[in-house]
This record gives structure tokens, C-alpha cells and sequence, in this order.
């Protein structure tokens, strides 16, 4: 995963862990089993691009003393939010966590990016794993931007996930 999008996904966690909600990222190692109380798996399920400008061209900017050309383009990124509880929470743990996860993502956004859409589907009993998982989409709003140092000869960063408005 890239820089910009494993950034934004661990922002992501922690804005839910500082706001009382059991959160990891996606594909983490500890299993999900282990937890007494729901939790959240979050990762970058999709992302929809659309131009930013002329050729991507957004414009210029001083950074640390030195001119950096931005380019960037609009998108629209979609996070996966797997709600997993444990067989004695129940159907309902999931879908409790899930309105604290939105009542965090709709009132403070997701790491900077405006949410315009939350949805979820039916909760589901995984037998393999033993419990309950809920899946959610959030998505959001986003610009995807890289700088080029013009004196280093215009090579690009890595790019970063930055908030818009709609």
C-alpha cells in the first residue's frame, strides 16, 4: 500500500481509538478471535479518480525554503469498515459500534476527509471464525497530491491524501 493511503488508514484508527472504539488496521496480524468486544478492522477498499486541473496541475508552494510545483487530482475514496464481535455480543455489539464509529466519522470526518456517505450491510455469523462481522463502506472526499522539487530536477514524492470540498 502506498504511503499516502497507509497514512490516511492509520489516522483513520486512530481517530476511532481516541474516540472509544476498538479499532485496527486492516490485515492486521493479532486475529480478530482474541478481542472480548467488538471491533473495527479499517482499510482502503476503493478509489475514484477525476483530473485536478490542467494536466493534474494544482500550482505552487513554498516548502521548508524551497519551490515545489503541486499536482493532484480529485477523488473519491471508499474505506472498508469490517465490524467483527464475539458470539456472546451478539448481532447488536456490531451494529452499536458501528453507530459510534459514524457518529466519530460524520461529525469529525476521516482524518481530515469530508464524509459524504456511510452505508452497511446486514449483519453476517462467520461460522469458521465464530463470530459476527458487519461490513461498512465509508466514503469520502479527497484530493491525491504530489509535490515535484523543482530544483532537484521535478522529481515527484510520494503522494499525499489531503481533505476537499465538495
Amino acid at each position: 500500500m502506498s504511503g499516502g493511503f497507509e497514512a490516511l488508514r492509520e489516522e483513520v484508527v486512530s481517530l476511532l481509538r481516541e474516540n472509544g472504539v476498538n479499532a485496527v488496521p486492516g490485515m492486521s496480524p493479532e486475529p480478530a478471535g482474541r478481542w472480548r468486544e467488538a471491533a473495527a478492522a479499517v482499510s482502503v477498499k476503493k478509489v475514484n479518480c477525476a483530473p485536478g486541473g490542467f494536466q493534474n496541475y494544482l500550482g505552487s508552494e513554498i516548502r521548508d525554503g524551497k519551490a515545489m510545483e503541486l499536482y493532484g487530482r480529485a477523488a473519491d475514496v471508499t474505506l472498508a469498515l469490517d465490524v467483527y464481535a464475539p458470539k456472546d455480543g451478539g448481532e447488536s455489539a456490531c451494529q452499536r459500534a458501528l453507530e459510534q464509529i459514524a457518529a466519530v466519522l460524520l461529525t469529525r470526518g476521516a482524518a481530515g476527509l469530508e464524509v459524504s456517505e456511510l452505508t452497511a450491510e446486514r449483519t453476517e455469523w462467520l461460522d469458521r471464525e465464530g463470530m459476527y462481522r458487519l461490513r461498512a463502506d465509508c466514503l469520502c472526499r479527497a484530493w491525491l497530491t504530489a509535490a515535484a522539487d523543482q530544483e532537484d530536477g521535478g522529481y515527484f514524492t510520494d503522494f499525499e491524501v489531503k481533505g476537499r470540498r465538495t
